[in-house]
């Protein structure tokens, strides 16, 4: 009989000790690769550097981690607004007017990025057809596309770009498959456009699971469906931004930052002197429909349900004769969440970067790509190191457990270990007998804890892809992992020399006398 062969029969004897020394070694194994996995993917996913943006333009006073993590990861809340006049600056192709900043020099492509509302609990987002590489006359940019990564633009799968003053949209490739969107039919009707999934209504806000929806009266065409990109934009809704100022609480909210910005309270204002103070913030009273007026209660009669019904669905906007979109909200007071810049070049990004830091104030720049590693280094890399040694810690204890359970093994055999001894086999061989028996427990268990770590993988990256619309590759096993399943070998095998020792030195004339 071989020496596999004696192992194997031994652990048979012993199985129920053997089984739950394995279970050990397997929770160790299974959370040192889930960690060590996160470690790998968070790096990839939080700490990568291949935006295809250089610069995020933010309100002045946001967090510059809230800002990318609203803009690049559509998680969390707008920290604010950036004046549209900003925007206007920064995407100028000629000569900039009296007293206004040329950013020509430094900025290749500059997005606009707004934060709207919801559909199904699926964010709808403002930004301008030059997103998917269109200008807004629909026509192709020349030059190089705007990126979402390095070397990667949006492709479209089906329909076109929308267009920049429409009731349009383009979506993304998952919200298409999970709600069942398609493209609009010009054929049916905008009610059987939207039954069918060719059109939709947006959500005012994102309502919680007991609050009653709010939803807005516009309807937009689905118009374009892109391509996977396999990253948060997969989830999202696109629209015109101009669009979202179409809508009576948009606007009443722009009107109610630009009277706070005044140091006015919105409550305090009186009827009879609301027209005085909207002419002097530059907006026209007789553009303010009543549904603004009301919501935010600049006005002393408030409607009752009724008519609060009706002052929803007034219109913020009209439409011209080409049927693009008007909004009563005067540009002046336009405002976006965010301006996603494509810099001409590194040095460009920099000054990019010093000038909204030190000379402009009216919004913040940050770099996405140093603010993930500066978020990877603090939040994610120190707790991911604590819970490897962790597992390492737990993995030792399985070690001493093949030790503790080998030992009272050996103790228990002496009078079979004597036997060997006594028809031929050495203390070498005895010795290996019981190195072997150790070592594959710590491999068996090992190899399974490998397996069960990259299965929790999986399971983490259905959860990522649906919290952030990116995914983890779980199936890969790198070299770290290998090493560790190697030490865990090893340590396994040097557990076992303990016990090996004891039976390494066994008396056979003793034993088998006691025997």
């Amino acid at each position: 009989m071989n020496l596999l062969q004696l192992v194997l029969k031994q652990m048979r004897q012993r199985a129920l000790g053997t089984w739950l020394t394995m279970l050990s070694v397997l929770l160790g194994m299974a959370l040192a690769c889930s960690i060590l996995i996160l470690q790998r993917e968070g790096q990839s996913m939080f700490a990568q550097t291949d935006y295809g943006y250089d610069v995020l333009i933010g309100p002045p006073k946001g967090s510059p981690l809230q800002l990318t993590l609203n803009t690049v990861y559509h998680l969390d809340v707008s920290p604010g607004v950036v004046p549209y006049v900003v925007y206007e600056d920064l995407s100028r192709k000629g000569p900039p007017g009296p007293g206004r900043a040329d950013f020509r020099p430094f900025v290749k492509q500059a997005v606009p990025f707004m934060v709207g509302d919801s559909f199904e609990g699926r964010r709808i987002v403002g930004t301008s057809p030059r997103m998917f590489g269109f200008d807004d006359a629909g026509q192709r940019v020349t030059g190089e596309a705007f990126m979402y990564r390095a070397g990667k633009k949006y492709e479209l799968a089906a329909g076109r770009a929308f267009g920049a003053k429409k009731f349009e949209a383009v979506i993304g490739s998952e919200i298409a498959a999970a709600l069942h969107l398609r493209l609009y039919d010009d054929k049916l009707t905008e009610e059987q456009n939207e039954a069918q999934g060719g059109a939709f209504r947006a959500t005012h806000g994102m309502p919680g699971p007991n609050e009653t929806p709010d939803i807005h009266k516009p309807r937009w065409h689905i118009v374009g469906i892109l391509q996977p990109t396999h990253t948060a934009n997969d989830r999202v809704l696109f629209v015109p931004f101009i669009s979202l100022y179409a809508i009576a609480e948009h606007e009443g909210g722009m009107i109610d930052q630009a009277l706070l910005r005044a140091r006015i309270n919105p409550a305090t204002v009186k009827p009879e002197q609301l027209d005085g103070v909207l002419a002097s913030l530059g907006i026209d009273p007789g553009k303010v429909p009543a549904s603004v007026k009301n919501k935010f209660k600049l006005v002393a009669t408030q409607p009752t349900a009724g008519d609060a019904h009706e002052a929803h669905d007034e219109q913020a906007y009209d439409l011209d004769a080409q049927g693009d979109i008007v909004p009563h909200l005067p540009k002046e007071e336009w405002s976006l969440s965010a301006v996603m810049i494509q810099a001409r070049g590194p040095f460009q990004a920099e000054q990019l970067l010093y000038n909204f830091k030190l000379i402009d104030d009216r919004a913040a720049a940050v770099n996405p790509a140093s603010v993930m590693r500066d978020f990877f280094s603090t939040f994610l890399s120190g707790t991911t190191t604590v819970l490897l040694v962790i597992s390492l810690l737990v993995t030792v204890v399985a070690g001493v457990g093949i030790l503790v359970s080998i030992y009272n093994s050996v103790s228990a055999r002496m009078k079979e270990i004597a036997i060997l001894r006594a028809l031929g086999a050495t203390r070498k061989r005895v010795l290996t007998l019981i190195c072997i028996e150790a070592g594959l427990i710590g491999l068996v268990g090992g190899l399974a804890g490998l397996m069960v770590g990259h299965a929790m993988a999986a399971v983490a990256s259905v959860y990522m892809n649906r919290l952030m619309g990116q995914t983890i590759n779980w199936s890969l096993i790198d070299t770290r992992e290998w090493k560790y399943l190697a030490g865990v070998v090893i340590l396994a095998v040097l557990a076992g020399l303990v016990p090996a020792l004891k039976a390494y030195r066994t008396s056979v004339a003793a034993n088998l006398v006691a025997s």
